[in-house]
């Protein structure tokens, strides 16, 4: 072939799975680096593996009616090897002149023979021409792609449905095929297939955080400044009832889990963590947390905030310290400095208050605030108490007030009222614990919503 590589990235991630799944099988470090011999020792290697029960089963939702999946097809081993080496051909025979080609997925070679989900997932099926463009009966890849694609179960991970890792970082993706294929290997010497990689988990999102989570302990990379984008496909491909969800990780959200893995606050955000779980008091011992939902990992998909899971306000205490907390909010919620800054004061600054008065009572009522102008009215009583107690410095300016407390005004003043919580907790903590006596002087909820909360 005129070409100098076979295969490159193409950001199609059934494609970019199967070729990750030839490289890390040949011992390639890299795509342009797979030679044709490559395909054909593993289109070998993956009939017995492909032909045990569990993975038969599980190719069901890959490769409907194809030579492993479909009951009446006879001598399946020849059947399959025989389609895999069709493809080949088709590979070897591509024109030496093509340049580039009209190949959906890479672009690169031309369209032999248009496919459908029989062998490329989720693309539907001949009579189901309504979902194609122009009523096509099925999608244009070529035959280089289409062949990686029948290697990509390799790199699949069992979660209930399937689950399909993609990102634009070699090292993750480098990682992980190497943990998958590691599986696989062992499977082969223990003669005793078990299907996809398959670690227990059932909940996607858990599996998700697992996964980097895993790849960023075990493996010593400067994560930090790897800055991946990472989906995850969650599918089926029966033919009835296919089914996908994507989920997409944040790049903040991985440098954040990135820098939490050292062990000054690894402890603490596992603590966050489990924090997260729906019931984890009711989670036995074991594997039962697998496929609990977690509301942490929800909110940091959906770009929610996780404050609240850094303070136990039942107990007056946090988790973890405002260095963390800090990072957090710069690299996830993208807070800048100046606000931090204030918020961090003006917790300082009602901590000192809270503490010389002895007024736990005020801190109760911060608390129990149920909207935006009651917690902003107890910002006001402790400022006019600071004032008749002549403190010189104001607890906050009217700038600050609107631009680094409040900027959006009633919107995010929860997070603003768990921020100055934080804070205060983290000062006093200690301090209520060896001062139990004074919650004598708490009030109670029902006051609270009865609007008693007068001016001291």
């Amino acid at each position: 072939m005129s070409q100098s590589f076979l295969y490159t990235f193409t950001g199609n991630p059934f494609v970019d799975s199967g070729i990750w799944a030839i490289c890390e099988w040949s011992g390639r470090k890299k795509p342009e680096d797979i030679k044709i011999e490559d395909v054909k020792k593993i289109a070998h290697d993956v009939i017995p593996i492909y032909l045990s029960l569990k993975w038969s089963k599980s190719l069901y939702s890959v490769f409907p009616n194809n030579a492993v999946t479909n009951p009446s097809v006879k001598n399946k081993d020849k059947k399959l090897l025989e389609s895999l080496e069709k493809l080949i051909g088709q590979v070897e025979s591509l024109e030496k002149s093509e340049k580039s080609g009209n190949c959906i997925s890479c672009g690169k070679y031309n369209v032999e023979q248009t496919r459908t989900k029989t062998e490329i997932p989720l693309i539907g099926s001949g009579t189901l021409i309504n979902f194609f463009p122009y009523g096509q009966k099925g999608a244009d890849y070529c035959p280089a792609c289409t062949l990686a694609v029948q290697f990509s179960p390799l790199v699949f991970y069992a979660c209930g449905k399937l689950l399909l890792i993609h990102s634009n970082s070699n090292k993750v993706m480098h990682y992980w095929v190497e943990k998958a294929v590691k599986d696989i290997r062992r499977q082969i010497l223990a003669n005793s297939y078990s299907g996809c990689f398959d670690e227990g988990y059932k909940n996607p999102v858990n599996a998700l955080f697992h996964i980097i989570e895993d790849i960023i302990i075990q493996y010593d990379e400067d994560w930090v400044e790897e800055n991946p984008s990472i989906n995850m496909y969650h599918f089926t491909n029966f033919n009835q009832g296919p089914d996908l969800d994507i989920y997409r990780v944040p790049t903040p959200v991985f440098r954040f889990l990135a820098c939490v893995k050292d062990p000054e606050w690894f402890t603490e955000w596992k603590k966050i963590v489990r924090r997260g779980y729906f019931n984890w008091n009711k989670i036995k011992e074991g594997d039962d947390y697998k496929n609990r939902g977690n509301s942490v990992y929800i909110n940091l998909l959906k770009g929610r905030s996780i404050v609240k899971y850094f303070i136990d306000n039942k107990n007056r205490q946090v988790y973890g310290d405002w260095e963390l907390l800090e990072f957090y909010l710069k690299e996830v919620r993208n807070m800048g400095s100046k606000r931090l800054d204030t918020l961090k004061r003006v917790g300082d600054s009602i901590s000192e208050y809270i503490k010389d008065t002895q007024n736990i009572k005020r801190l109760n009522q911060l608390e129990m605030a149920r909207n935006f102008a009651s917690f902003r009215n107890q910002l006001r009583i402790i400022e006019k108490d600071r004032i008749n107690r002549s403190v010189q410095d104001p607890l906050f300016t009217l700038e600050e007030f609107m631009d680094d407390l409040f900027p959006e005004g009633n919107l995010g003043w929860r997070e603003t009222q768990d921020l100055l919580l934080f804070r205060i907790y983290e000062n006093l903590h200690n301090w209520l614990v060896e001062h139990d006596t004074l919650k004598s002087k708490l009030i109670s909820s029902d006051e609270e919503e009865m609007g008693l909360l007068e001016e001291e």
